[in-house]
């Protein structure tokens, strides 16, 4: 499926010039840099490319991803990233539009990290029953980027939805986990999950509580004002919450997410190190 959807928007020079033609199953990244040579990160290492990056280049990827109306997918961009079929990122670097206080497009878009999205079955097995001991207590998983959090937290939320008969709603923000086209799921997400597709964590929180009837909310990447909010607002409900958030460890983290620990907050913490596609649990 990622190889599919991601072929369509790299053009056959590049994937040839970094060496991935025999296929994406261990990159991890594509980074290209106007003027600079591409570079594929991969499961053994960086392998850089031999001819720079041209604006043709850039602008050809940009224009397929956005089905050549960028206009369709300005807020998606004002966020810096956009996200294709199979829960692709496209991260986004260049000259912004800056409007009324805050980034509303870009005016040059002159760097793209494409970050592979690979749904890695079973990559939670060996963290659920400490998930779960004592029950399902509130959960954030932290770790730098890169490092796994959102493939992990997607097999917990499939097994949670299926082996251990939770309903789960997912406010999948910036549409990787679910990975959803049209509003379906391209991604095993479990039989009992529902998802609000790309809306941001404090709406779809309030929606989700109000008509969901969730046990489990589940979210990507904790850390504006906003965020803490939608956390705080389903720990009050009663909801378990699962969660990830960058940090290298609880107390940056916790500094960061105003208090999130303890009493009213998080109950454990899954801390990630480097180690293959979808990280290794470091400590529960």
């Amino acid at each position: 499926m990622y190889d599919e959807s991601l072929y369509k928007i790299l053009p056959d020079e590049l994937i040839k010039d970094i060496g991935i033609y025999a296929g994406l199953q261990h990159v991890r990244e594509i980074r290209l840099r106007i003027g600079r040579l591409p570079a594929a990160i991969c499961d053994n290492g960086e392998h850089m490319g031999t001819r720079p990056v041209d604006e043709h280049m850039i602008t050809r990827i940009l224009s397929i991803a956005t089905k050549y109306s960028s206009y369709a997918y300005e807020s998606c961009m004002a966020n810096g990233f956009l996200t294709i079929k199979g829960g692709h990122r496209i991260g986004l670097g260049g000259q912004v539009i800056w409007e009324n206080g805050r980034v509303k497009n870009f005016l040059h878009v002159t760097f793209l990290c494409i970050r592979i999205a690979k749904q890695m079955k079973g990559c939670a097995d060996n963290i659920m029953d400490e998930l779960l001991k004592d029950g399902l207590k509130h959960t954030i998983i932290i770790s730098p980027p890169g490092f796994g959090k959102t493939t992990l937290l997607r097999d917990i939320i499939r097994q949670l939805a299926d082996k251990y008969r939770k309903n789960v709603a997912l406010i999948d923000e910036r549409c990787e986990i679910a990975a959803c086209v049209n509003g379906v799921p391209c991604n095993d997400i479990g039989c009992r999950t529902d998802v609000l597709d790309g809306c941001n964590k404090l709406t779809g929180v309030y929606m989700a509580v109000r008509s969901l009837s969730p046990q489990v909310v589940a979210m990507d990447e904790i850390g504006g004002e906003d965020d803490i909010k939608a956390v705080k607002y389903c720990i009050k409900s009663g909801c378990a919450v699962i969660g990830t958030a960058h940090g290298s460890g609880i107390y940056d983290t916790d500094e960061r997410l105003a208090g999130l620990f303890g009493k009213n907050g998080f109950k454990r913490a899954v801390i990630l190190e480097k180690c293959g596609e979808a990280g290794k649990c470091l400590d529960i």
